[in-house]
């Protein structure tokens, strides 16, 4: 949720240094434990017989992530310019988060 907090403030507020800095802060803030989360729901799931291929694809498809966000945001800096992140990165939050919600009792069964 805080990462959509700060996707709206950076398309509300973005030409604002003390909004940007705020939301930069609050986005770190919750971002930081999300690949230590995001592994442990995957070891959860693959089992002691899976995890030794689960681990490598998650780093592949991590890496994959950041590449591709490089180009999506170098493509779209090029053809529509800065003030396109902000919406572009609230659809993809949504998306993220219907994925998430949809999964969330395969990586953490109670």
């Amino acid at each position: 949720m805080q990462k959509t907090t700060s996707s709206v403030a950076l398309w509300v507020g973005g030409t604002s240094a003390p909004v940007v800095y705020a939301a930069v802060a609050l986005w770190g803030l919750t971002f930081g434990g999300a690949a230590t989360l995001l592994q442990t729901a995957q070891a959860m799931v693959s089992g002691e017989e899976g995890v030794d291929i689960a681990m490598p694809i998650n780093t592949t498809v991590w890496n994959l992530a950041i590449a591709g966000g490089g180009i999506a945001s170098g493509t779209l800096l090029e053809l529509v310019g800065v003030q396109s992140f902000p919406g572009v990165l609230l659809i993809l939050l949504l998306a993220a988060l219907l994925i998430a919600w949809s999964a969330r009792r395969h990586g953490f069964p109670r």
